[in-house]
């Protein structure tokens, strides 16, 4: 079941936008969850709320001026990261269970060290709004799911904070806040999990590599922290830093998902939901289409596109592949090699291309002119094999 909107209209103004809101939240699949689970969830977001009021501390025009800046930054960030974010959590959707941290933290780390709670908060929350279009993704969208993250965040940020009152050394002390926070967030997150039944998934908790990304997030943080009393400007060299490293992991999830999936292809929804969000994040992508879902023909186009990135799925219909930072002539050029190759293997399959920006812009543009050209092919071999009528 999809997840219905925060808001939708019905063409009655801001009055009628609330009336259907209110139908909306109560048909989240959160209700259905274990009543365990509800009330934990509650629970950290009842006190994500809370906690920030009860420990606030008295704020000055330069805290506020911080607090702009590291909250524009982090929208910044996610508006300028949209489409690769959209693009690697689609792709994971696809994938085995994995984690998918971001890079946000980089600055709310910093506003939890830095700032009073109350203004951290505000980041945090400013942040958060900002992510939410990165993660509404067709079939996947869950508003609960969001709150949730977030309000571990805001958690996670209270941690962090509370380790600068050790009686330790600076420095030590600002490591502590950085593990403290990502701690809170793994626990909390974890324990929600573990809640619902899916112990499956907590395998990946497990993996010290999935905690590359909030290593390097929470370096990035600390640094802000030391050089934000140099001169505000310096913490601005965080947001294409942020970006390039943003950039570079999505890549890498695109080269690890295509070896995968060439041994084993994606389900057909996972694919177009993936193909979907990875072409609009792409300057050049193409897609090839064979009308068989013959063994020997996923083969050979595995074995033929072994030169560049690709991620497939093969139906009872035929087979698809996108083709990750192909350019048109090399997608043709693929797609004549294969009809080249089957024709030989005496294997029966039509086959066709579609590049973007040349055929289009969107997975739909390019999946119709595959079909499209399918359709032609198929004609033109039931004409040239049907036999001739006598003189």
């Amino acid at each position: 079941m999809r997840n219905p909107p925060f808001l939708a209209r019905d063409g009655s103004g801001f009055k009628g936008e609330l009336l259907v809101l209110r139908p909306a939240v109560t048909t989240w699949s959160l209700w259905r969850q274990p009543r365990r689970v509800v009330i934990l969830i509650l629970i950290v977001e009842i006190s994500a709320v809370a906690l920030p009021a009860l420990l606030t501390a008295r704020a000055d025009e330069s805290d506020l001026g911080l607090a702009v800046l590291l909250a524009s930054l982090s929208i910044a960030y996610s508006v300028s990261t949209r489409r690769w974010e959209r693009a690697r959590r689609a792709l994971r959707e696809g994938m085995n269970p994995s984690l998918c941290p971001n890079l946000l933290a980089a600055w709310g780390l910093a506003a939890a060290l830095l700032l009073p709670l109350s203004l951290a908060f505000a980041v945090l929350v400013a942040a958060s709004i900002a992510e939410w279009p990165a993660r509404k993704i067709t079939g996947q969208a869950t508003p609960y799911r969001h709150v949730y993250s977030g309000a571990s965040t805001v958690l996670a940020a209270v941690a962090a904070r509370q380790c600068l009152d050790l009686d330790l050394p600076r420095q030590v002390s600002y490591v502590a806040a950085a593990v403290a926070y990502t701690l809170v967030c793994v626990v909390i997150i974890g324990v929600a999990v573990a809640a619902s039944g899916q112990f499956g998934a907590l395998r990946v908790y497990a993996r010290a590599s999935s905690y590359r990304l909030d290593a390097l997030t929470g370096l990035i943080a600390l640094t802000q922290v030391e050089v934000h009393d140099l001169h505000f400007p310096v913490l601005w060299l965080s947001l294409p830093l942020t970006i390039g490293l943003q950039r570079r992991t999505v890549k890498a999830d695109l080269h690890s998902a295509a070896d995968e999936t060439t041994a084993k292809p994606m389900s057909e929804e996972a694919w177009l939901i993936a193909s979907q969000e990875i072409i609009a994040a792409l300057d050049v992508a193409a897609i090839i289409r064979i009308n068989s879902a013959a063994p020997a023909a996923v083969a050979e186009l595995a074995r033929l596109q072994a030169g560049c990135d690709a991620i497939g799925y093969a139906g009872t219909t035929g087979l698809a592949m996108l083709l990750i930072d192909c350019p048109e002539l090399s997608a043709d050029a693929l797609a004549s090699r294969l009809r080249t190759v089957l024709h030989t293997r005496g294997i029966d399959a039509s086959i066709a291309a579609a590049a973007k920006p040349r055929d289009g812009y969107c997975l739909d543009d390019l999946l119709a002119v595959c079909e499209a050209e399918l359709i032609a092919r198929e004609a033109a071999s039931r004409s040239a094999n049907s036999p001739r009528p006598e003189a």
